[in-house]
């Protein structure tokens, strides 16, 4: 009977093993709500956006990548990897001191205005606290926490979630989806921020189904953006 007993406990250790393997721990509300605090925070960042499925278009031009700098609130740097036909360039747009600079190759920067300027969105206002990503993080529907998972040597919760048309489309105006977007955002357990996101849904031209991954970095590192000299 003693050795029976012994037993007992044994097998209701394994049973909340068990159970609990079966059943990713962790809060999906709670761990957004706490990203979106932390990067509401940021002073400066950098981030890459990369087309991953589907075609943007961008003032006529094939969208194939982005990497910014960015200074709250408002400046940014910007360059712009893009396809015309089968010819990849950069072009670089410059927002600082409430001024729009434009850097196409092989010709000087110039300032320009209106729509043309208009055009291209400032990257500042992806991290703005009220409209941008602290804003929209905490947001969504069908919030799922999906893993603890290692990304960069670093500890990561993995969440995933639904964005409507408008929330992204207010992130940025590009991002002009018909119908639901889907969200997998990986939040750095220690520190709250968020190093790494993908956006999937039907935004690409003509509707189609496209998927963009935007990963951050150099939260508030030094970050060097300013008006370019009358020379440049």
């Amino acid at each position: 009977m003693r050795g029976n007993l012994a037993v007992v406990p044994a097998l209701a250790l394994m049973a909340i093993v068990a159970c609990s393997g079966s059943q990713p721990a962790g809060d999906a509300n709670k761990i957004l709500r706490e990203s979106a605090n932390a990067m509401a925070q940021l002073q400066t960042v950098s981030a890459t956006l990369k087309l991953t499925k589907g075609t943007i278009s961008i003032q006529g031009f094939t969208l194939v990548s982005a990497k910014t700098a960015v200074r709250m609130p408002n400046d940014s740097d910007t360059t712009y990897t893009v396809k015309q036909q089968d010819v990849s360039f950069k072009l670089q747009i410059l927002i600082v001191g409430g001024h729009v600079y434009e850097h196409i190759p092989f010709t000087p920067m110039r300032e320009i205005t209106g729509p043309e300027a208009e055009a291209f969105p400032n990257m500042a206002k992806l991290f703005d606290p009220t409209t941008g990503f602290p804003a929209v993080i905490p947001a969504g529907t069908a919030k799922k926490y999906v893993a603890s998972e290692q990304l960069d040597g670093v500890t990561v919760d993995h969440v995933s979630t639904l964005y409507t048309p408008e929330q992204v489309r207010g992130l940025l105006a590009a991002l002009n989806s018909s119908g639901p977007v889907a969200a997998d955002v990986w939040v750095r357990s220690s520190d709250h921020l968020i190093p790494k996101a993908v956006l999937a849904g039907a935004f690409g031209d003509a509707g189609a189904q496209a998927a963009i991954e935007v990963d951050i970095s150099s939260f508030n590192a030094a970050v060097s953006i300013a008006s370019p000299s009358p020379s440049q």
